[in-house]
């Protein structure tokens, strides 16, 4: 399921791109695991009817865009290449932007290294990616010990064993429509283009790189609010509040104490006008 949209050709590959609204105030949602653009369908209505022109695309691999066998093509790099080629390929100046999940990493990088580009910014369960992969917390690694999984070659088959038993039980037990993930996942080349985000960007290389010091950590220049949820079993607390030390701009932090890592399907009201207070100070 993803929002209503039309095809995009960015660096080859056609992406599925909700554009709906009108105007110069633009919004960017990014999505992440294992959601569409439909994860932001509560959010979008809020959005047009307060003015904005809201850009939702279903992120490579996922939903009704294109899924590439090669994993080499899930890099992080060229994914964000692509967030930046859809800007340009619809003429859009400045906007603010909102990501979760694997969609807050894009954001993240975006927003440290084109902050001219974005406004304002909302980061949903992700702190500052210098803080997270810094972060070896033990809380940190537990709760990540599935996208070293992933990586494994039977994944794929045994996800979608026995109607995805393990994935519901195990991987995505408080995904609020985990039935509609497994219906979507059921297809091995889908199942295979989710689990190709965690085997293009290895965990344990992102740890390595920012612990040694091989990236430069850059501080944020862009205004941003973080929310985090009391129930988020997959990512750490700590992150997000340390994210305050890694920026050069406004930073605000709220915490929805009810709610899963997908606060923007079980606790929609709360989530989204927390989202429009931030876009409109």
């Amino acid at each position: 399921m993803s929002l209503p949209g039309k095809k995009v050709e960015i660096n080859g590959v056609n992406y599925h791109v909700s554009d709906q609204g009108e105007g110069d105030r633009v919004v960017l949602l990014l999505h992440g695991m294992p959601d569409t653009s439909s994860l932001w369908r509560h959010l979008v209505p809020e959005l047009l009817s307060a003015g904005y022109r809201v850009v939702a695309p279903d992120m490579l691999g996922y939903g009704e865009s294109e899924k590439p066998e090669a994993v080499e093509r899930y890099d992080g790099e060229l994914i964000i290449g692509d967030v930046v080629g859809l800007i340009q390929a619809l003429g859009l100046e400045q906007m603010d932007i909102i990501g979760h999940d694997w969609g807050a990493f894009v954001s993240w990088e975006l927003v440290t290294h084109m902050p001219d580009l974005f406004r304002r910014h909302v980061a949903i369960s992700v702190g500052h990616v210098g803080v997270f992969f810094g972060d070896l917390s033990i809380q940190g690694l537990k709760g990540n010990w599935y996208m070293y999984l992933n990586s494994l070659d039977a994944a794929p088959e045994l996800y979608l064993h026995n109607n995805c038993e393990f994935l519901r039980k195990f991987i995505m037990p408080s995904h609020p429509e985990i039935d509609e993930v497994c219906e979507r996942l059921n297809d091995l080349g889908a199942m295979r283009a989710m689990l190709n985000w965690d085997r293009a960007n290895q965990l344990a290389s992102f740890f390595l790189a920012y612990v040694s010091g091989q990236v430069e950590i850059t501080k944020c220049r862009v205004p941003t609010m973080g929310i985090w949820s009391g129930g988020d079993t997959y990512l750490p607390e700590g992150p997000m509040k340390k994210t305050a030390d890694l920026m050069d701009a406004e930073w605000r932090y709220e915490r929805i104490e009810q709610g899963s890592h997908w606060i923007m399907l079980d606790q929609p009201d709360e989530t989204n006008r927390l989202i429009l207070d931030w876009l409109n100070p």
